[in-house]
C-alpha cells in the first residue's frame, strides 16, 4: 500500500517542480522583453530628450537652441546634415564630460575648478540676474551712492618740491599769487617738478593714485591758475600750481539708471552667493591643519 502511494506521489512532484521551473523561464523572458522590446520606457528615449548618453539625457531644447546657434538660422530652416553634426557635437561634449567627472578632473585642473565655481554661482544668481529693477528701489540706491554716478575731473597740474636746501616754498606760493609765471618763480625760489605726474591733462583718479589722498584734496579745490601750498606730505614740502581744472560732473538719475541697476544686481549677487557659502560650509565637515587656520 505505501509502495502504491510512493509511486502515484512521484508524478506530482515532477508535475510541480516542471511547473515552477516554467514560471521562472516565463519570468525571465517576459522581464528581458519588458525592457528590450521597442516602445518600452526603457528602450526608447523620452519624448522631452533628443538622446541618451549612459542614461545621461540630451535635452531637445538644448538641441534646438545649440542649432539655432551654430547655424545662425531657425532650427527649422536648418538642414538634417547641420542638426546631425550639431547633435554629434553635443553628445561628443557628453561623453567627454562624463570622463571628467570619472577621473575628477576638477581635482587637478584649475581652469575646470573655475568653471565649476562660476556655473554654480550662476546657478545661485539666477533669480537675481531675471529680476526685474523697481523703480523706487532704483532711486533710492541712487541718492545714497550719488558720488559714484559722475564723469570723472581732469587737471593739468604742477606739483613742485624743494630742489635745493634753500628752497622757500611761502616765497614761491607768493610770486605765483602775485603773478609771476611758474616757471620762473620755480628756478628763482628753488623748486622742481616732482615727476609724479605726467605734464597735460591727467584724469582725476589718476592723480589721487600718483600723489595720494593728502595732496589730491588740496589740488581738487583748485581752480585754473590757483596754487595751493605750502602742502608737507610724507616729510616732503609740496606747491601745487592748476594749469587747468575741469570738475567732475554729476550724472542724473536718467543718464546713470543703467549703471544703478548694474551696481545693484552686483551687490544682490554677491550677497546671496556669500549667503550660499555660508550654508554649504555649515553642512560641510572642514579639518584645518594647525597654523592654517583661515
Amino acid at each position: 500500500m505505501k509502495l502504491d502511494q510512493a509511486a502515484s506521489s512521484r508524478p506530482a512532484r515532477r508535475s510541480l517542480v516542471l511547473s515552477a521551473i516554467g514560471a521562472v523561464v516565463g519570468l525571465v523572458l517576459g522581464g528581458y522583453a519588458l525592457f528590450t522590446a521597442g516602445g518600452t520606457t526603457a528602450g526608447r528615449v523620452p519624448p522631452e530628450d533628443v538622446a541618451l548618453v549612459n542614461n545621461r539625457p540630451i535635452l531637445q531644447s538644448d538641441f534646438v537652441t545649440q542649432t539655432q546657434i551654430e547655424t545662425g538660422m531657425p532650427f527649422q530652416a536648418a538642414t538634417q546634415a547641420e542638426r546631425q553634426h550639431v547633435l554629434r557635437e553635443m553628445i561628443e561634449e557628453e561623453l567627454l564630460v562624463q570622463r571628467g567627472l570619472d577621473v575628477d578632473l576638477a581635482a587637478s585642473d584649475p581652469d575646470v575648478r573655475s568653471a565649476m565655481v562660476a556655473g554654480v554661482n550662476l546657478q545661485v544668481d539666477a533669480e537675481v540676474l531675471a529680476s526685474q529693477p523697481d523703480p523706487a528701489a532704483l532711486r533710492a540706491y541712487y541718492t545714497a551712492h550719488q558720488g559714484r554716478y559722475a564723469i570723472d575731473g581732469s587737471m593739468d597740474l604742477r606739483d613742485l618740491v624743494p630742489g635745493t636746501a634753500g628752497a622757500d616754498a611761502a616765497g614761491l606760493v607768493a610770486a605765483i599769487r602775485a603773478g609771476t609765471d611758474s616757471d620762473a618763480a620755480s628756478a628763482r625760489f628753488g623748486f622742481v617738478e616732482s615727476g609724479r605726474l605726467g605734464h597735460g591733462d591727467n584724469y582725476d583718479f589718476g592723480v589721487k593714485a600718483k600723489l595720494g589722498d593728502t595732496l589730491y584734496q588740496a589740488a581738487s579745490a583748485l581752480r585754473d591758475g590757483q596754487v595751493a601750498g605750502p602742502v608737507r606730505e610724507a616729510g616732503v614740502v609740496h606747491v601745487l600750481v592748476m594749469r587747468k581744472r575741469v570738475p567732475p560732473t554729476q550724472l542724473g538719475f536718467a543718464a546713470a539708471r543703467d549703471t544703478v541697476w548694474q551696481d545693484m544686481q552686483r551687490e544682490a549677487r554677491a550677497h546671496v552667493e556669500q549667503a550660499n557659502l555660508d550654508f554649504l560650509r555649515s553642512r560641510a565637515e572642514i579639518r584645518v591643519a594647525p597654523g592654517f587656520s583661515p
